[in-house]
């Protein structure tokens, strides 16, 4: 790791979420990379000019997140993976955006149809069969609810996360399982979700489409399926 580039905080605003921006900042300039370890709090305390109580507690802060993680007697480090069970600030900040119908349609017919063509382009044998899985899932569920059941929001979910992982892109996996918890959660609380068979039906024509390459083919299930969403979210 190189020299942390850090200047002398003034004190007009929160000291710890001062600290926070310029550990933050030291990562998007790539001065800490996964896997390095951090100053100590004193030596981050003096640079920066601040008390070494403000430093633990931003160090804090990271380590809830699981960006860092404290070793007994070695010092703390960045993680090389987000830890499991880690406080998700994506998540939250999402939930604490506007939850109109609007802003949650749009957002997902563009952020669905971008990431579903990646995943036809990038999709290995091994991924199609774990979305073919999801499809057969749900499928047997029909067989053995009614058809009029309603789908639960784990099967769209466990469907679409299986389609965002044909992606192969750490980024849009992340951002899109986040922002897919959060539409189909609302959707449940709010709105009765499809039918168990329509949900089955419009699944298994996305996994042909992606088994196919056929672009055609998900350009018309979107437009039969978004419209739906539109009128359900907007009336």
């Amino acid at each position: 790791m190189g020299e942390m580039s850090l200047s002398s905080i003034q004190k007009k605003e929160k000291i710890t979420d001062q600290v926070l921006a310029q550990i933050k900042d030291a990562f998007m300039r790539g001065e800490l990379k996964p896997g390095d370890r951090l100053p100590g709090a004193s030596e981050l305390a003096a640079k920066m000019g601040v008390g070494i109580s403000s430093v633990r507690e931003a160090l804090k802060m990271l380590e809830s997140l699981g960006a860092v993680e404290a070793r007994q007697g070695e010092g703390t480090f960045v993680c090389n993976t987000l830890r499991e069970g880690a406080a998700n600030a994506l998540a939250i900040q999402f939930m604490l955006l506007p939850q109109t119908a609007e802003y949650l349609a749009q957002f997902r017919e563009i952020y669905e149809t971008a990431y579903t063509h990646l995943a036809m382009a990038n999709a290995t044998p091994e991924d199609l069969a774990a979305v073919e899985a999801a499809v057969e899932a749900l499928e047997e569920k029909v067989t053995v609810k009614s058809p009029e059941a309603l789908v639960e929001a784990q099967d769209e979910l466990d469907f679409h996360r299986s389609v965002l992982f044909c992606t192969h892109n750490p980024y849009i996996i992340k951002i899109g399982e986040v922002s897919l918890e959060l539409f189909f959660e609302i959707v449940h609380a709010r709105l009765a979700p499809l039918p168990i068979a329509e949900a089955a039906e419009d699944h298994r024509n996305i996994f042909s489409a992606l088994k196919e390459k056929d672009c055609e083919k998900l350009r018309k299930v979107f437009k039969k399926s978004f419209p739906a969403w539109y009128a359900r979210f907007m009336g």
